[in-house]
Parts: structure tokens; C-alpha cells; sequence
């Protein structure tokens, strides 16, 4: 079987089985989810900067989604690609982690490509935001397969969620939809200097910018959490959060709970910072 290799360095996660289980753990150790009001949760949003800045935030997400499910499949919608991609899909036949392979769902991977124009993605792409995510895959759910999928800065990605929650219901199979991405790249590392630098600039990403994209994504507002990314640079990823949202919402779900949010400026104070949040669908 064909597997799809790591591509990304040490610095973004550990490279060893026991030292990227030991990070994961030190995520959630002590942590209890007790006042998060779901009994079924159907997917959600995480983080996808190196597991430094993000990772805590997205295992929590993670952790919280399976105390509550028994799941088959993790659908995982990556992104970074523009207004005018087609979306872009794993079809190796699984996905190497440190802590073991990830199988993927090649029937629903077949069935997707018939009902969707889209690529298949690069083994050499090297993209973090489907990456990034695949340990925590692998130590949440270690019995789940998986579909990775990036998901175009367009209202294909929302198509495309409606989709794959289509495919799940006809055939059965019970699925976690979850979008990655970062919200505002803020400061000159990004090009983006809005508010100059110092902390009323950290205020109006954290109240204005990406309080803003987050309020759409919680009431899955599709159309206007596009426009809102596209108009104001809140995320780098808007349509992998899209599908997650239209997949959920075709499955039942109505709204979404803010697990947490913070930026990098909250862990390493800097000119330049970015925005992470964590929602449950």
C-alpha cells in the first residue's frame, strides 16, 4: 500500500513516537472539557501553526470531540489555496504518523472524485495544514480512517462539505469534520499593518478582526465567513473551515461552541503574530 510520507521538519512536531505522545498528553493532562454543553459533537475548527503556538488549543479540540463520539472517519479539510483552486485530495493509501499509519477511506475518496472536479494532491507538497494534524488524528481516534482534503478560498468548499456529508449518510459511516486553519496573520512578517504595531494592534485582531470571523463561523454562516476572510485577511485557511461548517451543519448541527482562542502574542510576544481558535460543531 502506497502510504503518504511526513514532509514537515521537527520544529513543527516531534518526529518520535513516544516524544509526540508525551506533547499530546501534556496537553490535555489535568484539563477536563466538563462545561462544553454538546452530547454529539460532529466536527469542529483547530490551529494548524507548529504544535509550539497551536497545538494545545487543537488537542483540546480533539479530545473534547471524542469523549463524545464513537467515529469511523475523520473527514480533514486542509486549506492555503486560492479563490480559483479546485480542491486537492489525498489518494495515497495512508498516511505515515510517528505514532503509526493512518488508513485512508479510498472509498469515500472514490466516491468524492465522482461527484467533484478536483486534484489529487501532491505527495510533495508540503503543505502544514493537513500535516500538522495527523498525530492528533492518530492518538484521538486510533482506530479511525481517514479523508484529507484541502478545501479552495471559495464557495466550492462549501459544495464540497454539503458532499461529503451526503456520501456519509447513504453509506452509514459515521464521520468528524474538521477544518484547519489560523486566523489574522498580523505585523510585518505578513505584510499586514493595519493598526501599526504594539498592543492596540493586538486588540483589534483579538476584538475586531478575528472576533469577527469567529462569530460567523459560529453561526455557519458560509457566504458571509468567506467574504468576511477574503475582505479583511482574517484566516489563511477560510475554506477548510467552509466544509467543516457544511459538512456539520448538513449533519444536524446548528451552531458552534468557542473552545478557546489566543495568538501567538499571548506565547511569544511579537510585531508579527497570529490568531488560533478552537470551535466544536
Amino acid at each position: 500500500m502506497d502510504r503518504r510520507k511526513r514532509a514537515l521538519p521537527r520544529g513543527w512536531y516531534p518526529v518520535e513516537k513516544k516524544e509526540c505522545q508525551r506533547e499530546i498528553e501534556s496537553y490535555i493532562e489535568g484539563w477536563e472539557p466538563s462545561n462544553v454543553p454538546i452530547t454529539k459533537g460532529l466536527g469542529g475548527i483547530v490551529p494548524h501553526a507548529g504544535w509550539y503556538f497551536s497545538g494545545k488549543l487543537a488537542a483540546r479540540v480533539f479530545y473534547t470531540l471524542k469523549l463524545k463520539n464513537e467515529i469511523e472517519v475523520i473527514i480533514l479539510y486542509g486549506g492555503h489555496l486560492s479563490t480559483e483552486d479546485l480542491p486537492r485530495i489525498v489518494t495515497e493509501g495512508a498516511c505515515e504518523t510517528p505514532l503509526g499509519d493512518i488508513e485512508i477511506h479510498t472509498g469515500i475518496v472514490k466516491s468524492l472524485m465522482k461527484k467533484m472536479e478536483m486534484r489529487k494532491e501532491s505527495s510533495t507538497s508540503g503543505d502544514n495544514t493537513i500535516e500538522i494534524q495527523l498525530a492528533m488524528v492518530k492518538y484521538f481516534f486510533p482506530n479511525a480512517k481517514l479523508v484529507a482534503v484541502r478545501s479552495p478560498l471559495s464557495l466550492r468548499a462549501e459544495t464540497l462539505g454539503k458532499e461529503m456529508a451526503e456520501i456519509a449518510r447513504e453509506n452509514g459511516i459515521s464521520i468528524l469534520a474538521m477544518g484547519s486553519t489560523d486566523l489574522t496573520h498580523y505585523g510585518p512578517n505578513y505584510g499586514f499593518l493595519k493598526k501599526g504595531v504594539g498592543p492596540t494592534s493586538v486588540d483589534w485582531v483579538k476584538m475586531e478582526n478575528d472576533k469577527g470571523f469567529i462569530d460567523l463561523a459560529l453561526t455557519m454562516d458560509a457566504e458571509g465567513l468567506l467574504r468576511h476572510a477574503l475582505e479583511n485577511d482574517s484566516a489563511c485557511s477560510a475554506g477548510a473551515a467552509i466544509s467543516a461548517m457544511a459538512t456539520c451543519k448538513a449533519l444536524g448541527a446548528e451552531k458552534g461552541i468557542l473552545l478557546d482562542y489566543y495568538t501567538s502574542y499571548d506565547i511569544m510576544p511579537d510585531d508579527s503574530f497570529v490568531g488560533y481558535a478552537g470551535i466544536l460543531y
